[in-house]
C-alpha cells in the first residue's frame, strides 16, 4: 500500500551534528567539568584548612582557660597525649563549652574522645614538659599539631612538616588574635579590665 502524502505536509530533515562538531562539544564539556572540579576541590581544601585553624584557635584558648583555673596544663601521656588533654578539657568547667562547640565532623569514637583535624587525622599534643622544639619557641607552652592536608606530621621524612598546622600560629591573623587575646586576659589578671570569651 503506498503511503498518501497530503499536500500541506511538508518533510524536514534535521542537520546531523558532525563528528568535528561533536569532538568540540565533547572537549568544551570536558573542560568545563575539569575546572568545575578543581575549582569545588579547591574551595574544600580551603574549608578544612579554615575549619583547622578555629580548631587549633578553640584548643589554644581551651589551654589558656585550663591553666588559669588550674596553674598547670593538661599532662601528655604518650602518643594519645591529644586524647589525654581533650578528657581533661572535657571534665573541667572552664574549657567544656570551648569542646562542646567544636563540630561534631571533628569527634571520633564513644563519648567525643578522639578529637581529629578535618583531615580525619587525630592531632599531636606537645605539653609543657616536653623537649620538643615547638614548645619551646612557643615559650613552654604546649602545642597542638594538626598534620594538615598530607596528613603527614613529619616525624619520619621532615618534608611532611610543610603544611603542618599548630596552635600557637592558627594562621595569618592567628599572633594578631592571640596577642590581643593574651594582653585581655593580663589585663584581667592585673585586675585592669573585664573580658568576656
Amino acid at each position: 500500500m503506498a503511503r498518501r502524502v497530503f499536500p500541506n505536509q511538508r518533510f524536514r530533515l534535521r542537520p546531523a551534528m558532525t563528528l568535528v562538531e561533536m569532538a568540540i562539544v565533547l572537549a568544551v564539556v570536558c573542560a568545563a567539568v575539569y575546572l568545575l572540579v578543581g575549582w569545588t576541590s579547591q574551595l574544600q581544601q580551603r574549608a578544612k584548612r579554615d575549619l583547622a585553624v578555629r580548631l587549633l584557635s578553640d584548643l589554644d584558648k581551651a589551654l589558656w582557660r585550663y591553666s588559669r583555673a588550674t596553674g598547670s596544663y593538661p599532662p601528655a601521656y604518650g602518643p594519645d597525649s591529644a586524647i589525654s588533654a581533650t578528657v581533661c578539657f572535657l571534665d573541667h568547667d572552664k574549657t567544656r563549652p570551648i569542646m562542646e562547640a567544636l563540630p561534631d565532623s571533628l569527634w571520633r569514637g564513644p563519648g567525643r574522645r578522639t578529637l581529629v583535624d578535618p583531615w580525619g587525622t587525630q592531632l599531636q599534643y606537645h605539653d609543657a614538659k616536653s623537649r620538643s622544639p615547638m614548645v619551646k619557641a612557643n615559650g613552654g607552652r604546649p602545642v597542638f599539631v594538626s598534620a594538615g592536608p598530607d596528613r603527614d606530621f613529619g616525624d619520619v621524612n621532615s618534608d611532611g612538616k610543610g603544611d603542618n598546622l599548630r596552635s600557637d600560629d592558627p594562621g595569618p591573623d592567628g599572633f594578631r588574635l592571640h596577642d590581643s587575646l593574651r594582653e585581655s586576659m593580663e589585663d584581667e589578671a592585673n585586675g585592669h579590665g573585664e573580658t568576656s570569651h
